[in-house]
């Protein structure tokens, strides 16, 4: 295998501290070379997890991203420096393990020559590719849910934010629950984000966040959390549970007989539990996708038959899927709009508000200022048998978080980036109190 060290095809600067170093750990990893893209094409590279801990999550979100470039290729490909280019996708397997994610990354850099990165299950996976994407000046792409507050020049993301999910769809649990609210999560910056949002939450709209409580990713015993919300008895749970591993949570609360209402934004919408345990486990969970296959719509139900035309056995077509696959849609807009490759060109294409009309969850634009995008919300519960019934629409949300604390993504330059969080908002410092 070689890696290129220099200015590459794209003209960009190269920044190498990592890149001796994760030499070794490639070749270790066992990456296979691969050909180097033609000038007649433009390369998108995908890292995920299609195997390890998180491969029923993100899986699907390789299949959305298939499917867009089979279809744009298909289409003839995108018009871009003189001539016509198709999409060379560019696939890797993180294996859930985020040790792989940087060296991963700096391989679509160095010798695959990426266009474009898209990369990432979890926040810590996302930082370790998103880290070395932007060092070395390439557009990075993350799509799923975040933590919304991510301000960086070179960083965009297709997925819904918590002030699109959290905010609106806890309001609603308060108002037909009541204010008493416990919140379960993963440990790690996701799911503390999270956090910092259910708190937010019970601020704004009268809550009252009783008990907070974050857990390795290889928790598989509940019984004592469990205990603690029976004794606390609240109006509802608040969830951050991830990976296969703390999932177990659900099969052993119905075997205690907790039964409270509870909220999440990752179950259901990442891991379809509610197609892998048998029911009625996971009864009275309500959760806010900006997209799943019971989206209803012709967008949705155009999308869920193409992806099971390709995977039959797919259990489940989740909120990854359909954000992948309009994040690739996206950048092909952007492509086209800008005629070129070249990343500054690109980035200012994406910042004048690039839509995406056959997005899965149906509306869907790029927000300029704010590198997140504006798209519908839904609201879920799953029933005793496990069958999913919309109980609202929550309208379509347009991310303005970094907006309300003062800042415009558009005038960030390289080096400048910065994650903000609710305590970061004056308005917010009282629920942190």
């Amino acid at each position: 295998m070689i890696i290129k060290y220099g200015v590459h095809k794209k003209s960009r600067k190269i920044n190498y501290p990592m890149a001796v170093s994760g030499l070794a750990a490639l070749v270790c990893f066992g990456i296979s070379s691969v050909q180097a893209a033609t000038d007649d094409e433009i390369v998108l590279c995908t890292i995920d997890d299609t195997s390890g801990a998180f491969a029923a999550m993100a899986t699907p979100k390789t299949w959305g991203y298939q499917l867009a470039v089979e279809e744009i290729n298909g289409a003839g490909g995108i018009k871009v420096d003189g001539k016509v280019k198709t999409i060379k996708h560019v696939q890797y397997d993180g294996q859930s393990d985020v040790g792989r994610y940087s060296q991963l990354t700096q391989q679509c850099v160095f010798e695959d020559e990426a266009d474009v990165i898209m990369a990432a299950y979890t926040g810590a996976e996302r930082e370790a590719a998103r880290s070395e994407a932007v060092r070395n000046e390439t557009i990075f792409w993350h799509n799923n849910q975040g933590e919304g507050g991510i301000a960086d020049h070179y960083s965009f993301f297709s997925g819904p934010t918590p002030e699109q999910q959290v905010l609106p769809a806890l309001k609603w649990m308060i108002e037909e629950f009541g204010p008493k609210m416990t919140f379960i999560g993963a440990d790690y910056n996701f799911c503390r984000a999270i956090g910092d949002w259910a708190r937010t939450a019970a601020g704004l709209y009268g809550g009252d966040l009783v008990m907070e409580e974050y857990f390795p990713f290889d928790v598989t015993q509940w019984q004592k959390t469990i205990g603690d919300i029976q004794s606390i008895g609240p109006d509802f749970q608040v969830h951050c549970l991830v990976g296969g591993d703390q999932v177990q949570f659900y099969p052993q609360a119905q075997a205690a007989g907790l039964k409270t209402p509870a909220w999440s934004n990752v179950t259901i919408s990442d891991g379809y539990e509610h197609k892998i345990f048998p029911a009625p486990q996971l009864a009275n969970m309500h959760v806010p996708p900006g997209y799943i296959e019971d989206v209803p719509g012709s967008n949705s139900e155009a999308f869920v038959a193409k992806i099971r035309k390709r995977h039959p056995n797919a259990p489940y077509v989740n909120e990854h899927a359909g954000f992948g696959y309009t994040a690739v849609k996206a950048m092909a807009k952007a492509w086209a709009k800008a005629g070129t490759t070249k990343t500054e060109a690109v980035i200012k294409a994406l910042e004048s508000g690039i839509s995406v009309e056959e997005a899965p969850g149906g509306s869907w634009q790029m927000v300029g200022d704010q590198h997140h995008a504006a798209m519908p919300t839904y609201l879920f519960r799953v029933n005793d048998d496990h069958s999913l019934s919309l109980i609202a629409n929550l309208g379509v949300n347009s991310p303005s978080f970094l907006k309300d604390i003062g800042v415009d993504v558009r005038k960030l330059k390289s080096g400048d980036g910065h994650s903000y969080l609710p305590p970061d908002n004056p308005a917010w410092k009282k629920f942190f109190k």
